[in-house]
């Protein structure tokens, strides 16, 4: 199979797979390995480093974080699975059923200008959220890494406030904004 220049990118013949990995980010004599218990460690100093008060619940392997947005209340959730930590930014707004079909199509205008991330509407309670994952398991993780991550997620939620702004007058606050993520 020949598909020009990009064949070394594109094309892996069984006996290279190695060399494949080796290619994609696994260095070469070795890997970078995280494990679940290390990174939940991790994320667990990065927060007290930037002494960011947090509930923690070992159920759920997750971090709860409370913010004030520009105009809305945010909750980070900040969960950690055996490959993937996993940021959801739960905002005080909650759409009516019956709007449910505009603030998708809002939603989803917002979702096209993102380079990372996604706003959601969960259509069991009309919340509304912004979500992200990031693989771990081959990645070099720092309490810098996880900090800015958190800042770019916060600041992508403040960035878009003044359309979050137009979603509220389609929609009514959370009454439970700050336990959205214990449904």
């Amino acid at each position: 199979m020949n598909i020009g220049p990009l064949q070394r990118f594109l094309y892996v013949e069984p006996d290279i797979t190695s060399q494949a990995i080796v290619l994609f980010g696994r260095k070469k004599g070795g890997s970078v390995k995280k494990d679940q218990k290390s990174i939940t460690e991790l994320v667990r100093k990065s927060l007290e480093i930037a002494e960011i008060k947090y509930n923690y619940s070992s159920k759920d392997n997750c971090f709860i974080c409370h913010f004030m947005g520009d105009d809305l209340p945010i909750t980070m959730s900040i969960s950690i699975d055996e490959i993937s930590i996993r940021f959801i930014c739960y905002l005080d707004l909650k759409a009516k059923e019956e709007k449910y079909r505009e603030v998708t199509w809002e939603l989803n205008d917002i979702n096209r200008s993102l380079i990372f991330g996604a706003f959601f509407l969960d259509p069991d309670d009309g919340m509304i959220s912004f979500e992200y994952s990031f693989p771990y398991i081959e990645a070099e993780v720092s309490h810098g890494f996880i900090l800015s991550f958190m800042k770019m997620l916060a600041d992508t939620v403040d960035r878009n406030d003044g359309d979050l702004k137009k979603l509220a007058e389609s929609v009514t606050h959370s009454d439970s904004g700050k336990n959205a993520m214990y449904r």
